[in-house]
């Protein structure tokens, strides 16, 4: 494995922007994704102007030995008033402009074609109506057309598909199933509803259907809205990406869009602190060789070459040898105590490298953490892999497993994989948040069990706060066999701490969360850790 190529998205499409292409390119930027409007080429069917600002910037990025992809979107009203094409008609249309662009600008790297088609952002008409599936299954002519004709034009042009806003495997699934897959030279994601330290585990659900197994993935969007914690997020994802097998990673903004994303530097040419994290990790990561470094589950890493370590994880004080320089996200020196953080994460580097052996991480004491032990169980299985908690789904006291769902296999569910019961809509369970389901008097609860395998002594640390829009709030009960330590109902966010809690080997602990009166609304945050008393 490696770092993965890094790039960004512009917005040059938009409009002139004399000073940004220089801004970008004495940041490092060396690879621009951006757009292209159709309305704007072909205001005249077959008739193509790639020749104002908007349609001719290309250009200036190729004069500066850049690498170009661009997304082709849609739609054009001189094709089905607007809409996005759906008659062989329109559908040959949309092609005629994929081979018009690669005519015009023959050394681009590569067309994304479409973007977050999954959704209805970017999409009108008929398609916006459809179910996901459906969806799916509309977007494989266009991707086939466009991807016909411009390899016409240019063999060698890189097709990137899919496009999709966060990591659906079920829709990505039906894209390849539907006849996308010859097309493809790579998927593209825009992981935004996935957190750093999950996207491994959700690629290889991904994975986990043939015509995806070794498919190229790129992450053409990823981005924060906060400018205090975008260079952390920058760092984590990169380093997560690289360990998943994704081949390009690109920050999204390059320049302001006024959406409140944090883009790489400001109008007047400051840098922030994304854009630092952008400089660090091509100094020091990008195109490296790349292994994971963590140590356990609740620790995340990646080793760069030999002298470029990124750790961060469960918190615990940290030894470094004499000849080590620690920096943070945003690529400043820091000082210490050194002590590792599940948001923050530390560079450490040696000249010379083999920088493995000169740092020591302290205890940390955790037993079972529900966000760093989740995991997706293959086929039929009822559990993640090396995880200490069983989870279910319980009804009427019967214990129902939690199967792996792919993402956006339906309407109405997560669009990244899940867990969740058969015939108990909506109950269901990720890294980080849970639906119950049923009524107070038929609750439908999820449930993490813990059974301990020696005599221990604990200490459980939990939280669950359930949406704003949660109807009556929701229900936690915690219990050691059947003696009931905690029985909360609240719509207020519920924090729970219980130390010393005694085990004998064998007994169970039980956290589970239900409905009050109605599950409507009852998305729930959560997080539970056990650790040594």
């Amino acid at each position: 494995m490696r770092g993965p190529a890094l790039g960004a998205a512009s917005n040059l499409s938009q409009g002139s922007q004399p000073d940004v292409i220089r801004l970008a390119r004495r940041l490092g930027v060396t690879d621009f994704r951006d757009g292209m409007a159709w309305r704007r080429v072909e205001q005249r069917p077959g008739v193509f102007d790639f020749t104002t600002p908007r349609t001719g910037y290309p250009r200036l990025l190729l004069r500066t030995d850049a690498d170009v992809g661009v997304v082709l979107n849609w739609g054009n009203p001189i094709y089905e008033g607007g809409d996005t094409p759906t008659s062989p008609e329109g559908i040959r249309a949309f092609g005629s402009l994929a081979g018009a662009l690669v005519s015009a600008f023959p050394e681009i790297d590569n067309l994304e074609i479409g973007n977050e088609f999954n959704g209805t952002n970017f999409v009108r008409g008929p398609i916006a109506r459809m179910s996901p599936l459906e969806r799916a299954r509309a977007y494989v002519p266009l991707l086939r057309e466009a991807a016909i004709e411009a390899r016409l034009e240019n063999p060698d042009i890189r097709i990137i598909g899919g496009s999709t806003h966060s990591l659906p495997a079920g829709y990505l699934w039906e894209v390849l199933e539907a006849g996308g897959a010859p097309f493809l030279d790579a998927l593209a994601i825009h992981p935004y509803t996935t957190p750093a330290e999950q996207l491994v585990r959700q690629v290889e659900v991904l994975r986990r259907h043939p015509l995806a197994r070794d498919l190229p993935l790129e992450v053409t969007e990823f981005g924060h809205p906060d400018p205090r914690r975008a260079a952390a997020h920058f760092v984590r994802n990169y380093c997560q990406m690289g360990l998943a097998g994704v081949t390009r990673a690109i920050w999204y903004p390059m320049n302001r869009r006024d959406d409140g994303m944090v883009p790489l530097f400001t109008p007047d040419g400051r840098v922030t602190p994304a854009g630092r994290a952008y400089r660090l990790i091509a100094a020091r990561m990008e195109d490296r060789p790349l292994s994971d470094a963590s140590t356990d589950a609740v620790t995340y890493g990646c080793l760069y070459g030999e002298d470029v370590l990124v750790l961060w994880g469960a918190p615990r004080d940290v030894s470094i040898g004499d000849d080590v320089q620690v920096f943070s996200a945003n690529g400043r020196p820091t000082s210490p105590p050194y002590r590792l953080d599940r948001d923050e994460p530390l560079i450490f580097t040696r000249e010379g490298g083999d920088i493995s052996n000169e740092i020591e991480l302290g205890a940390h004491g955790i037993l079972a953490d529900s966000f760093d032990h989740y995991g997706y169980p293959r086929g039929d299985e009822t559990q993640g892999p090396a995880d200490p908690f069983e989870r279910f789904a319980r009804r009427g006291g019967e214990l129902h497993p939690l199967l792996t769902r792919p993402g956006q296999e339906t309407g109405g569910v997560p669009w990244f994989p899940y867990r969740a019961p058969n015939g108990m809509n909506p109950a269901r369970l990720s890294a980080d948040s849970l639906v119950p389901a049923g009524t107070d008097d038929d609750p439908v609860e999820i449930l993490h069990r813990y059974v301990a395998e020696t005599d221990q002594v604990l200490d459980l640390a939990a939280s669950f706060a359930a949406a704003a829009r949660s109807a009556d709030g929701i229900r936690v009960r915690v219990t050691r066999g059947e003696e009931i330590l905690a029985d909360i109902v609240d719509r207020e966010p519920i924090e729970l701490a219980m130390n010393a809690v005694e085990l004998a080997a064998g007994q169970t602990l039980d956290i589970a969360v239900g409905p009050n009166l109605t599950p409507r609304g009852d998305v729930t945050r959560y997080r539970i850790t056990l650790s040594k008393s």
